[in-house]
């Protein structure tokens, strides 16, 4: 988790990066910020579709354990 905390600061000082420039940078300082924004929302929603494929893989093995074993005869 610390890694999620860390990237998600990073993108908050981003999102603040991107705030100052579009008060008082030039036109290729704010596509560059923008430019950089785009990739971080890029890797959010990478990390946010494997935190989705692990709950998924998690939830599969624990209904394929909490099946009941077949009865012996």
């Amino acid at each position: 988790m610390e890694d999620d905390e860390r990237f998600n600061a990073m993108a908050e000082a981003c999102l603040k990066a991107h705030e100052a420039v579009a008060d008082v940078g030039t036109p290729a300082m704010l596509a560059m910020t923008r430019a950089l924004l785009w990739q971080v929302g890029q890797e959010l929603a990478q990390r946010e579709e494997q935190r989705k494929e692990m709950l998924r893989y998690a939830d599969a093995n624990l209904q394929r354990n909490d099946r009941p074993l077949p009865a012996s005869e």
